[in-house]
């Protein structure tokens, strides 16, 4: 019988049973025995973007096959264009793209590595809550995780004067997401200055991830913190193809730094992969080479169904939702109607067909929000948003 750090009698690494831990209890399981029958199951919790990806990446996807690039591949070509595309629209310079870029399967992929080749017991990792996937992969890897809650009032950006009065002698890495999942917050330049500051004097690694850049509403201009100066040789960027390009399935991404900084990266990285997929690498090439309408395109047909869920949520009393500066979510308070919002979600979906996403799954300073996409079709999100709103009047604690 297995027991705690065992499967089926063997013993586990403690990173394993680190990982097993945040895997059996990170994300709220949607059953579909639970689905009630005959509902048609609606998604407001799409991680993924609205469209395939265009039509003149696939084309060329297609082109790599018959061209015969269906061996291993470490495409070059495609690093100098991702450096070119970092020097041009972010002011980053990678002095030596073979060596200064490493691709993986995805931006996920990418900081596990770069979180294995740098954290190791006893470091301390600083980062907001709610965030991403930094907590887990800091823990995993026995580092220790430093949340600083992300505020309303600073729309949801990390505070330097608590970042600062967070630092101690075993801070080794500060990370930070623009734009940011799940508050849908780009970060402003003063705040990545303080940060940047803050970096330079307690001599902090830097790990930015930028995977939705190019999906910004235009409030709030995009800026990376490793064109900052003094930053470039400290900043590990990660970006990479899934979101703005719709290519989540093509599960090719970046990190981006000195080659000083990036080789323990490499180093981890070759053990687990030989190459990334040569398609996705021929894909991912052209979208930095080929038409750019998409990105425009795409980010008014979000423009716009955001709007639609804007107004909707606005009509339900006791529901407050944000309007993000960029990404395709909208971060929603339902602190007034719901008190615990895992439970809330179990409930949409087992009563009525709808699946959203916990806010507390990113940190507990996510209790009381959801993240809720617009990325479905309009019609998906209005019918969402009803079923929303029956599921809030009838759940179990607002009951008399």
């Amino acid at each position: 019988m297995a027991v705690a750090g065992q499967t089926q009698g063997f013993v586990l690494s403690l990173e394993t049973q680190r990982a097993l831990r945040f895997w059996r209890g990170s994300r709220v399981e949607m059953d579909p025995a639970l689905l009630p029958e005959g509902v048609r199951p609606i998604n407001l919790s799409l991680g993924h973007p609205a469209f395939i990806t265009p039509e003149h990446i696939r084309e060329r996807a297609k082109r790599a096959i018959d061209e015969g690039h269906t061996h291993y591949e470490r495409n070059l070509e495609l690093k100098k264009a991702i450096a070119a595309k970092l020097d041009r629209e972010n002011g980053v310079w990678i002095d030596d793209p073979a060596d200064g870029i490493v691709m993986a399967p995805g931006a996920h992929a990418i900081l596990y590595q770069l979180m294995k080749a740098y954290v190791v017991p006893g470091d301390e990792v600083i980062m907001g809550d709610p965030g991403s996937y930094y907590y887990s992969n800091t823990e995993v890897n026995g580092g220790t995780p430093v949340p600083v809650p992300l505020s309303r009032d600073r729309a949801f950006t990390l505070d330097p004067a608590e970042v600062a009065r967070r630092i101690t002698p075993r801070t080794k890495m500060l990370c930070i997401t623009s734009p940011d999942a799940p508050t849908g917050t780009v970060w402003r330049r003063d705040d990545l200055e303080a940060l940047a500051r803050l970096a330079r004097d307690h001599d902090l690694l830097v790990v930015s991830d930028e995977l939705y850049e190019y999906i910004n509403f235009g409030e709030v201009p995009h800026v990376s913190i490793a064109s900052l100066p003094g930053m470039g040789e400290r900043t590990i960027t990660v970006n990479g193809f899934s979101k703005g390009w719709a290519m989540t399935g093509w599960r090719i991404g970046y990190a981006a730094g000195t080659p000083e900084i990036m080789a323990p990266v490499a180093a981890i990285n070759n053990l687990n992969l030989i190459s990334v997929n040569s398609i996705s690498q021929w894909a991912a090439l052209e979208t930095l080479e080929g038409p750019q309408d998409f990105l425009a395109e795409s980010v008014e047909v979000y423009r716009q169904r955001m709007q639609i869920l804007m107004d909707l949520l606005a009509e339900i009393d006791g529901v407050e939702g944000r309007v993000p500066d960029g990404t395709y979510y909208c971060w929603t308070d339902v602190s007034r109607r719901v008190d615990s919002v895992k439970e809330f979600s179990r409930f949409a979906w087992a009563g009525f067909g709808l699946r959203v996403l916990p806010g507390s799954d990113f940190g507990p300073a996510g209790e009381g929000y959801l993240r809720l996409s617009c990325s479905p079709e309009p019609d998906d999100i209005r019918e969402g948003v009803q079923r929303f709103t029956r599921a809030l009047d009838e759940y179990p604690p607002n009951r008399p």
